[in-house]
């Protein structure tokens, strides 16, 4: 990652229109997962026409249902 592209987001997060830092799965403060490739842009929060996404990476395990 390079040093110019620092999470803009509250708590370390990653803001709508930034740079994606690397290729993975990325969850918003909705609760949506989804995944992103590196180098592309966040998009705006799905479903929720005027709002800010801001997102963290996890890890497929953390995305998949417990029972």
């Amino acid at each position: 990652m390079s040093s110019a592209n620092q999470p803009l987001g509250p708590n370390g997060e990653w803001k709508t229109g930034q740079r994606v830092p690397d290729n993975g799965y990325y969850v918003d403060q909705f609760g949506l997962v989804t995944h992103h490739e590196q180098g592309r842009t966040f998009p705006p929060a799905l479903d929720r026409k005027g709002t800010c996404a801001y997102r963290l990476q996890v890890e497929p395990s953390q995305t998949a249902a417990t029972v």
